[in-house]
C-alpha cells in the first residue's frame, strides 16, 4: 500500500525521462478537487488515488509518460440514484509537451500531455485521466437495481398494418399521375 501524500505535486519531467525514472505513490482523493466534485459523497481521509508513472525518451527524443492510476470513486447510479463504488484503473500514455504549439505537432497516435514550462503537474494529469476514464453512464451492479430495470415492460411493437409511415404522403406527392 502506498503512503498518502507520497506522490509529488510537480516534477521535472525532462530529468526524469533522461534518467528513465519511475514515480509512484498515493494522493489523498480530497487533494484532487475536480475528481472529488463528481463523487457522491465527500472523500474521506482514507480515500486515495494510487499512481505508477514511468518517464522516458523515445527515438525522437520526445518525453513520454506511461503508467496507471487506481482508485475507487463513490458515484451515483443513474438507474436507481443510489451511491455505488466504481473501481477505476486508468492507463496513462502520452507525450509531454511544453506548449499548445508543441501539442499540435504530436502525432495523432499519441496523446499530448501539457506541462507548465519545465515541470509537470502530476495532480492535474491524474485528475484529467480519471475524469476521462469515468463511465459515460454510471450504473451499479446491485441485483435489485438490475432486475428492477430489466423487468420493466417494453411497449409492444405495432402490428404491420398499424404502423405509421411518416413519409407515405411524399410518395403520393411525387407520383406522376
Amino acid at each position: 500500500m502506498y503512503e498518502p501524500g507520497t506522490l509529488a505535486h510537480h516534477v521535472d519531467y525532462r530529468r526524469l525521462a533522461t534518467q528513465r525514472r519511475e514515480v509512484s505513490g498515493a494522493i489523498a482523493l480530497g487533494r484532487l478537487p475536480r475528481v472529488a466534485a463528481i463523487c457522491a459523497r465527500r472523500p474521506g481521509e482514507h480515500d486515495e488515488v494510487e499512481a505508477e508513472l514511468r518517464f522516458f525518451e523515445d527515438a525522437q527524443r520526445r518525453v513520454r509518460v506511461e503508467g496507471s492510476i487506481r482508485t475507487t470513486l463513490t458515484l451515483i447510479c443513474q438507474r436507481c440514484l443510489r451511491d455505488y463504488a466504481q473501481a477505476m484503473d486508468a492507463p496513462i500514455a502520452g507525450v509531454v509537451v511544453g506548449s499548445d504549439e508543441a501539442a499540435a505537432n504530436v502525432p495523432r497516435a499519441d496523446e499530448p500531455v501539457l506541462a507548465e514550462g519545465d515541470t509537470l503537474d502530476l495532480h492535474a494529469l491524474i485528475s484529467d485521466e480519471l475524469l476521462l476514464a469515468l463511465p459515460s453512464v454510471g450504473r451499479c451492479e446491485r441485483a435489485d437495481c438490475r432486475s428492477r430495470h430489466a423487468a420493466e415492460p417494453k411497449a409492444p411493437a405495432p402490428e404491420a398494418d398499424e404502423r405509421q409511415f411518416p413519409f407515405a404522403g411524399l410518395d403520393r406527392l411525387t407520383r406522376d399521375d
